[in-house]
């Protein structure tokens, strides 16, 4: 049976309509503190479709609550996000990364890169979000992760989280290539190059997270920020937050964002990717697992001990085909 989703745009105060299930996202109101949780955590709260429009409903909920002045996402169990589900779809059940029958038309959406798009609209309404939003990060952090922590407010890291974009040395040029306006031009090239992951300590001494500290200190100073946070009026700390991402809307930040979906669609049509990448050709051979572990080596990457999708899936998974859209190719 074909899972029926309520998706609705965010209402005003007192207006009667009919609200989604949250049954990908547990949300917790704590006074002044409102929480977000991905709560996948045996499958390391991969990002797909679905949750995506339950974190930003989520989070215009709390947008409506009086009583909330920040938010906090984060990941249940062992990480934050290991990136965008790319386990593959069985017969009979509804796509995991892209809506059932793709956005637009399916000639089209990889040209508009109509994927990417959707994640840079769900993502900017956490940047535009009337309260701060905090993303606490342990564990991996990886792919789509980082970029659901690249637009939030701030970012408090575990000293040994491990943050990283796995996919750039063979498939994305960078979604939504973010980094430079949080780390600088030439952190940003070594980051994306290399496709090495940084540690979060590492990650706060590059200005990609607020503050780092150590991984059993995490919750606890996450909750002190948002509560000393909290003490701010609402009405203010919006003019604030918007004062701020002005400044980069003037530089062309939002622009900028878009840009790079539009790269992400050029990257698609390489003659390299149209022949066929190694990666899924090996996949498909040996199972995602074996896929993971030739990238690691061919690539000298270190993502061992878990995250992306090695964690995200079972053994002996395969990718999903390619009729289940070009987001759910990229292994994210």
């Amino acid at each position: 049976m074909t899972r029926r989703i309520v998706k609705w745009s965010p209402p005003y105060r007192g207006e009667n309509v009919e609200r989604p299930v949250f049954d990908l996202v547990d949300i917790e109101r704590d006074g002044p503190i409102g929480r977000i949780i991905l709560n996948s955590p045996e499958k390391r709260n991969p990002l797909g479709y679905e949750r995506l429009l339950q974190i930003e409903m989520a989070a215009k909920e709390l947008e409506l609550d009086d009583d909330v002045r920040v938010i906090i996402i984060k990941g249940a169990g062992p990480c934050f996000s290991a990136g965008y589900d790319i386990t593959p779809t069985p017969p009979g059940e509804p796509k995991r990364n892209t809506p059932e029958n793709g956005y637009h038309h399916p000639d089209r959406d990889t040209a508009w890169q109509a994927y990417d798009h959707e994640h840079l609209r769900i993502y900017t309404s956490l940047f535009d979000l009337q309260k701060p939003v905090i993303a606490q990060i342990h564990g991996h952090c990886l792919a789509g992760g980082s970029e659901l922590a690249a637009f939030c407010d701030l970012r408090i890291v575990a000293d040994d989280a491990k943050i990283g974009w796995p996919v750039g040395r063979h498939w994305s040029p960078g979604n939504l290539q973010v980094s430079p306006w949080l780390m600088g031009m030439t952190r940003a090239k070594y980051y994306m190059f290399t496709s090495e992951p940084i540690s979060g300590k590492q990650a706060a001494e590059w200005a990609w997270a607020s503050e780092s500290v150590p991984a059993d200190e995490l919750e606890e100073r996450t909750e002190a920020i948002a509560r000393k946070i909290a003490l701010t009026p609402t009405d203010l700390i919006m003019l604030t937050k918007r004062s701020i991402n002005r400044q980069f809307e003037i530089m062309g930040f939002k622009t900028g964002m878009a840009s790079s979906a539009d790269h992400l669609a050029i990257a698609l049509l390489r003659p390299s990717f149209a022949r066929g990448d190694e990666f899924m050709a090996r996949a498909q051979q040996g199972g995602l697992r074996a896929a993971l572990d030739w990238r690691e080596e061919h690539f000298d990457n270190d993502y061992s001990g878990g995250g992306e999708s090695r964690e995200a899936t079972a053994p002996g998974d395969t990718p999903p085909a390619d009729g289940d859209g070009p987001g759910a190719r990229y292994g994210e």
